[in-house]
């Protein structure tokens, strides 16, 4: 059984790639952009070179994650027949948490990366979006953590 743990570190992976990618831009990128005539011009640039690797991340953490719930539940089912004690619905809640979490990540990625005109406001200043992108993350990895230590 190789490939739910080759499945589990993609996922993982993937997520610290976007999110640490995210902290480098607020941290360094855009302080040393704000020391320029021009801050902007840096910014942006670094954001379109960054989006190759957000939508890849995206992606990968979709399909890997979808992979994860759909293994989960089978587990659970498998698990739930052989005991009538079993009870998910605390893990059930903070995974829904964690989807809706995820939701607002991958908008928020989206528009600070997706080249289009409405979403320029945003691109031009997108320390923000940048410190809720992390905070999200942060809490993510968090609730990611948790629900695999929880017992059943």
């Amino acid at each position: 059984m190789l490939l739910i743990p080759l499945i589990q570190w993609v996922h993982v992976g993937s997520v610290v790639l976007m999110i640490g990618g995210f902290f480098f831009l607020r941290i360094v990128v855009i302080p040393i952009a704000n020391r320029q005539s021009d801050p902007t011009t840096l910014i942006s640039v670094s954001l379109k070179r960054f989006s190759g690797v957000v939508w890849c991340t995206l992606l990968t953490v979709l399909f890997s994650g979808v992979y994860n719930v759909i293994s989960f539940f089978r587990t659970a089912r498998a698990t739930a027949s052989d005991s009538i004690a079993s009870d998910y619905s605390l893990y059930i809640l903070i995974l829904a948490i964690k989807f809706f979490i995820v939701f607002l990540i991958y908008t928020l990625a989206i528009i600070l990366t997706f080249p289009y005109p409405v979403f320029e406001v945003f691109q031009k200043k997108p320390s923000p979006w940048l410190n809720l992108i992390i905070v999200l993350g942060l809490i993510i990895i968090f609730l990611s953590a948790y629900l695999r230590r929880m017992v059943y």
